[in-house]
């Protein structure tokens, strides 16, 4: 009986994995994206972690102020983003904002678009809404080599992902007057993939722009 039982859970899964188009790739590529996404989010506790340390130091009543604070934060920007292939998400006491490269650069571009200036604007308008707030612009790339053409602007991955970081906080400073203080950049080239790069769409996935924004507590 216990026999037959096991047969027909097992039947019925394989219907079910049959009947949405699942298969064993892709759940196994699934299942390492998430393990990939996992690793990113600790290393980037780790890379804030003398922000969030201060949160924790604050009074009880003053943490619970920044917390509802941020969170209505993340809904303005939530709101502003819903249409533009943007995610906004919370990693602890920081707020995410994970943009994919084709959404704010043209193909093989280092400098915003007219569609990826609007949204960094919408970006720009919540975060000046908030007053001691810091955001940091990071850049990401594929592991490919550059093409010919970035090749004569930029000698590396590293370089290029620092560039369109720098061209998103040059927007926001020059043309936004979002103060040049409250903004940050960081390059890190192809060393931080959220999933493989063995493909086109892996690749895609990796060429981005995260901001992460958190309180400036630690300034005087």
């Amino acid at each position: 009986m216990r026999y037959e039982s096991i047969k027909l859970v097992a039947a019925s899964c394989i219907i079910v994995l049959l009947g949405t188009g699942c298969s064993t790739k892709a759940l196994k590529q699934e299942n390492v994206d998430l393990k990939q996404q996992t690793v990113q989010d600790q290393q980037t506790i780790q890379d804030y972690a003398d922000k969030l340390r201060a949160v924790e130091n604050l009074s009880e009543q003053d943490r619970d102020r920044y917390q509802a604070e941020m969170e209505v934060m993340r809904r303005d920007l939530e709101k502003a983003l819903e249409d533009n292939q943007v995610l906004v998400k919370q990693l602890d006491d920081l707020t995410v904002i994970e943009m994919k490269h084709s959404v704010l650069f043209g193909s093989g571009q280092a400098d915003l678009s007219g569609p990826g200036k609007a949204i960094v604007k919408e970006i720009a308008e919540a975060f000046s809404r908030f007053s001691g707030y810091h955001m940091r612009i990071e850049g990401h790339t594929d592991n490919l080599p550059l093409n010919a053409a970035l090749k004569q602007r930029y000698f590396s991955n590293w370089e290029l992902s620092a560039a369109r970081a720098a061209s998103v906080v040059r927007y926001m400073i020059y043309a936004l007057q979002i103060p040049a203080s409250n903004l940050s950049i960081a390059g890190y080239a192809d060393n931080r993939p959220v999933t493989a790069n063995d493909s086109k769409n892996g690749r895609a996935q990796n060429r981005r722009i995260r901001a992460v924004v958190y309180k400036n507590l630690n300034e005087p």
